[in-house]
């Protein structure tokens, strides 16, 4: 209620401003932030920056006209939030993290809805798994979590296939081919090539086809790619792939950051693989990417990561490897071939425990 509130009574004066502009979008924002503290609004595909305005009594806002809706993010640095912009009034909240108001903007929110609840059902099985995990070998284990993992991967796919089948031709459907990406590459490639060469050319899906050609050079069974980060031992030392992998270990390489709240969920299960399996034929390297070096060592520090680090890699490993999201774990043989990418959660352990026992 109190955020609905802050949403209406917006100040005097932001509201005089908005009722002076013939606009045909307004953005009434919520942020809590010191007055003055500025406010950007930027085109996310032509990389422009459309207004800049301030906080005031914690609000702030935007007025103009648009030929089209675009994708925008509204905020500054990390305090930040992505939606489209289409005629019409919407309300961007920072603080919450979530906008309304607009046509495209609630059926955005709507599909996502469903398309994250799929998580929560996952989650649940996964519980559940781990209820039983002393009655399964590893192997089974293993099995079972990735049988869950593909269930409700598989169900994400087809429902942001479908919702892109029914908006070919608006923004809403090209920003949904995004989560097509993530959960089925394959499918997102067949729809690719007859995509329209405006689809085709907008940032997410020019990046996500470029990026999945590099995944296909770095699939499992293709040999690592080496790469070189500046500076990037805790000693401030260069440091390369090749420090690690392809020397007669088994290596899980984490891609990380300190921003990055998944990432932290999977800290424990990397930590207790460490405990139990570092050693002559296995080990771990963390690597941070997109973060700030200080900001990785503080979360360092207090995250307990004991095992081998990498820090401000920047967006080298993930440009390489076809990186889209993290956490992102990939698995080394020995010799440096890869074995599996994207483990998560207690697979983790299994896969690693299946391993060491081979």
């Amino acid at each position: 209620m109190k955020r609905l509130l802050e949403a209406i009574i917006l100040s005097a004066t932001f509201l005089a401003c908005l009722s002076c502009g013939d606009g045909d979008y307004i953005i009434k924002g919520i942020y809590t932030a010191p007055d003055g503290t500025e406010v950007y609004l930027i085109d996310l595909d032509k990389k422009d920056t459309l207004g800049v305005t301030s906080v005031q009594g914690n609000s702030f806002g935007f007025s103009g006209t648009l030929d089209e809706p675009i994708y925008v993010y509204v905020g500054k640095g990390k305090e930040r939030i992505r939606f489209m912009l289409e005629e019409g009034t919407v309300t961007a909240d920072i603080d919450e993290r979530i906008e309304y108001g607009t046509p495209l903007v609630d059926m955005n929110n709507a599909y996502h809805k469903r398309f994250y609840g799929f998580d929560s059902k996952r989650n649940e099985e996964r519980k559940a798994l781990q209820a039983r995990k002393d009655e399964l070998s590893p192997g089974e284990f293993s099995v079972e979590w990735e049988k869950i993992n593909a269930k409700y991967i598989a169900m994400q796919a087809d429902l942001a296939d479908s919702v892109y089948l029914s908006n070919p031709d608006n923004l809403f459907g090209t920003i949904v081919l995004e989560d097509l990406v993530a959960k089925d590459p394959s499918r997102f490639l067949e729809r690719y090539a007859s995509l329209p060469d405006k689809v085709k050319e907008f940032y997410q899906v020019r990046e996500a086809y470029e990026s999945l050609h590099e995944s296909e050079r770095t699939a499992p069974g293709k040999k690592f790619t080496d790469y070189l980060v500046k500076g990037g031992n805790l000693d401030g030392t260069d440091v390369r792939l090749s420090d690690y992998v392809g020397k007669g270990k088994y290596i899980l390489l984490d891609h990380w950051a300190s921003w990055c709240g998944p990432c932290k969920v999977e800290m424990p299960y990397i930590k207790k693989t460490w405990e139990d399996f570092a050693g002559d034929k296995f080990d771990i390297v963390s690597i941070a990417v997109s973060d700030k070096r200080e900001d990785s060592l503080r979360e360092l520090e207090s995250l307990d990561m004991p095992w081998n680090q990498i820090v401000d890699a920047g967006s080298i490993p993930g440009e390489i490897y076809g990186i889209s999201a993290i956490p992102h774990l990939i698995l080394f043989a020995p010799d440096g071939t890869i074995l599996q990418r994207g483990l998560r959660g207690e697979q983790i352990h299994a896969v690693v425990s299946e391993l060491m026992a081979e």
